[in-house]
């Protein structure tokens, strides 16, 4: 059993593993959890940390960072053996494709606009209350300035609110959920931006590299996700959105001219998701011929 996350319902699940018969579980940690945890009160951070010595008891575990492994296992997480890293591979082959020069006008975004992308679910942890305060600082010192939000979520109708408000709803595009975010990347997007609150190592963020974004991070996130410096800006939220906006504008023409000789050095990463599957798969054949061999001692 692989369980994803520090959900409770995962460790439930986790327990109930042994008495229903399987033999070996792994538990895999996504996010950094200690900036949301600082921001709440004891018995939530008391929950959560008995949530986390649940998931402890796996025969073996990773983290898609070193501050996620850090987050389920604890700050000594290097010194058990049960414990690595393994970072959720990606498929850079879409990244490869061809650009597609009809996409923007399909989705209505002006011809000679710079268009600022963003992908995640509309969630407290991917902070767009910011977000929408950078674009108003962005668009006052560019007009041509326009955001790209791809996800759905609870708060999107929130947001879609907050920007009519604010004046901004000629700035922004919406697309639901996609399994063409590579597309999008490579034929609507001009730079990326991800202002979270907390992740673990937020996949997209290299995926926008990936694509040759000029990408603006917060700096809540592992630097692990960093591939290419040169495209890659990280911020505080404690900056002014006014610094963010002027991030963004410092974003014009920083994007790779050979987008194929650029992604080359994608696929020699631990990203690559060849890498990720075969570096799972051994994890479980260890597993399963380590019971088979505790079977046949018994």
């Amino acid at each position: 059993m692989h369980v994803h996350g520090s959900n409770p319902n995962g460790l439930l699940a986790l327990l109930l593993a042994k008495p229903l018969g399987i033999p070996a579980t792994v538990v895999h940690s996504h996010n950094d959890l200690s900036p949301l945890l600082k921001t709440r009160g004891l018995a939530y951070r008391s929950y959560v940390g008995l949530t986390l010595q649940g998931l402890r008891r796996a025969d073996r575990g990773f983290g898609v960072s070193a501050l996620a492994a850090q987050s389920m296992f604890g700050p000594s997480w290097q010194k058990d053996k049960r414990w690595n890293l393994l970072h959720c591979g990606i498929d850079f082959e879409p990244f490869e494709q061809p650009v597609d020069l009809n996409l923007r006008a399909t989705l209505g975004i002006p011809s000679n606009a710079y268009v600022v992308g963003h992908v995640g679910r509309f969630h407290e942890q991917k902070n767009h209350h910011f977000l929408v305060q950078i674009a108003q600082e962005t668009v006052k010192l560019s007009p041509d300035f326009h955001f790209l939000l791809i996800g759905d979520g609870d708060l999107r109708p929130e947001i879609t609110r907050e920007i009519e408000v604010r004046g901004l709803r000629r700035n922004f595009t919406f697309v639901p959920d996609t399994f063409s975010v590579p597309q999008f990347m490579l034929s609507a997007m001009d730079c990326f931006v991800f202002p979270s609150r907390y992740e673990g190592l937020p996949l997209v963020t290299v995926e926008a590299q990936a694509a040759g974004l000029p990408c603006v991070f917060s700096d809540r996130f592992t630097k692990e996700s960093i591939v290419d410096q040169n495209l890659v800006t990280m911020l505080s939220l404690e900056d002014s959105p006014a610094r963010w906006a002027d991030a963004l504008l410092r974003t014009r023409g920083l994007r790779p001219a050979d987008q194929y000789r650029h992604l080359e050095k994608f696929y020699s990463t631990a990203f690559n998701i060849n890498r990720c599957a075969a570096s799972l798969s051994e994890t479980y054949e260890s597993l399963a011929a380590s019971r088979m061999r505790r079977a046949r001692a018994a």
